[in-house]
């Protein structure tokens, strides 16, 4: 017995060297990338470690699903070594500092032209104050609801939901969240695994990679292009699929491009995910913010998805925090421990300010939603007078503007203009490899459009 003993604790030492000169090379090979500008992770050099060590277990008689962790965590430990010595900042840091720097400023009484924040400007509808203290008159205590959200409002959304995409959803699809931020980390965190691979076309909104990194999973960018209209490559596509993926990110209509995806292109997309058994995750919160019809992942036959809509956009209830995301009914449960764990429940008095916004505010955010529109092509219309290159969006509220500027660095540019001329933008780099665009959100008063844009224009033009 004492000799075994023995004999484990020796192999554990020179487990634990071995271990501690992966890491030396490990260190040595991120001081190369760094050197070289290279991204800090490299997921396809990642897999193939891993397969190797899998397959070396199955050659020596070693349990692959334990080599398989083994190898998970030499890996993660090698990342966090690389990180630890050449932090980054997120792109999700990236756009919460500019949007502090801008809330800084306005504490200090400044005034500033808010083309930042990505919100509509419309006060919360009297409709859905209306039903928010309505639940109070009926109950004077309000205690836990269900997980999944309150019966009415998932049924109510069915509805509307099968109406409108000429489908059949069933209440018990639905789970009411806190915010579509939280349905998609719920999401993520409910189906991704440590080094699994999420594919999100770029531009993007950085949330998408923020819960992907927050799982230790692993974002393969999918870059589109301003001279492509911003069209994803199918072949690209399924080039990083037949690698393996665990999920695929769609946003249409995009933030931060407008970009509405064309219903074949999206058809075509689904098809490429269905052969390789990819689940979708599609964000649809601007789907109402469009000139047509744009397509849904619920409109199909593939059902390995998970649909995310929100309250936000479509009423005005940003800061209530209230969405909902729909999936088949076995995703749906899997999902909803997620909830369970972390919230609880979404408060039943929000939900009721939801539900009271769908049966009677309606017509109002329709009227509000078309002056939201009306304003982005105001603001079109005011970018083709300075110096700048942009497709004329689709859907959402924002555009993606092009400066016709070299070497020019949408993030230095941003924090100058905030400081001296009072406009707050989002830089390009918050959305991916993209330092010559910006994005403005166009929820602001019309009246200060005109002004604001040629302030950017002569920025520009005297930049740098």
């Amino acid at each position: 017995m004492e000799d075994n003993r023995s004999k484990i604790h020796e192999t554990d030492r020179k487990i634990l060297a071995l271990v501690k000169e992966r890491l030396e090379v490990g260190a040595r090979v991120a001081e190369n990338k760094h050197e070289r500008g290279l991204p800090t992770i490299d997921a396809d050099a990642e897999q193939t470690t891993l397969g190797s060590m899998i397959q070396f277990a199955g050659e020596i008689g070693l349990e692959k699903r334990l080599a398989g962790r083994l190898g998970e965590l030499l890996i993660e430990e090698t990342v966090h070594v690389e990180e630890t010595k050449h932090p980054a900042q997120s792109k999700d840091q990236l756009m919460k500092e500019m949007f502090e720097l801008t809330q800084k400023l306005l504490a200090q009484r400044r005034k500033i032209t808010r083309f930042e924040i990505g919100e509509p400007n419309f006060p919360t509808p009297n409709e859905v104050v209306r039903g928010l203290t309505a639940t109070f008159r009926k109950k004077k205590v309000i205690g836990y609801g269900p997980s999944a959200g309150l019966p009415e409002l998932r049924k109510t959304i069915a509805a509307q939901l099968t109406k409108r995409h000429k489908t059949m959803i069933d209440p018990d699809q639905i789970l009411i969240t806190p915010g579509a931020r939280f349905g998609i980390f719920a999401t993520v965190t409910s189906f991704v695994s440590s080094l699994e691979r999420v594919v999100i076309p770029q531009p993007a909104w950085p949330a998408y990679e923020e819960c992907v990194n927050f799982v230790k999973g692993r974002p393969i960018p999918l870059r589109t292009s301003f001279e492509d209209d911003w069209d994803i490559d199918l072949d690209k596509l399924e080039f990083e699929l037949k690698k393996g993926v665990r999920m695929l990110v769609l946003n249409s209509p995009s933030n931060p491009t407008g970009k509405v995806i064309a219903h074949e292109e999206f058809q075509r997309i689904v098809d490429l995910a269905a052969k390789y058994n990819t689940m979708i995750l599609s964000d649809e919160v601007y789907d109402t913010y469009v000139r047509s019809p744009a397509p849904s992942i619920l409109e199909g036959d593939y059902d390995n998805f998970v649909y995310i809509n929100s309250f936000s956009k479509h009423f005005g209830l940003t800061g209530w925090r209230i969405a909902y995301l729909v999936a088949t009914k076995e995703n749906t449960l899997r999902i909803r421990r997620a909830l369970q764990t972390a919230i609880t429940c979404v408060p039943e008095f929000i939900q009721n300010g939801a539900l009271a916004a769908m049966k009677r505010a309606e017509g109002d955010a329709r009227r509000r939603i078309k002056a939201i529109m009306e304003k982005v092509e105001l603001t079109c219309r005011e970018l083709n007078k300075i110096d700048v290159s942009f497709h004329k969006p689709e859907g959402a509220f924002y555009v993606f503007p092009k400066a016709n500027k070299p070497n020019f660095d949408s993030l230095a540019f941003a924090k100058q203009l905030l400081q001296k001329n009072g406009v707050s933008i989002t830089p390009g780099q918050a959305f991916g490899d993209y330092p010559e665009f910006f994005r403005l959100a166009v929820s602001l008063p019309r009246a200060q459009i005109p002004s604001a844009i040629k302030a950017i224009g002569a920025a520009i033009e005297s930049w740098p």
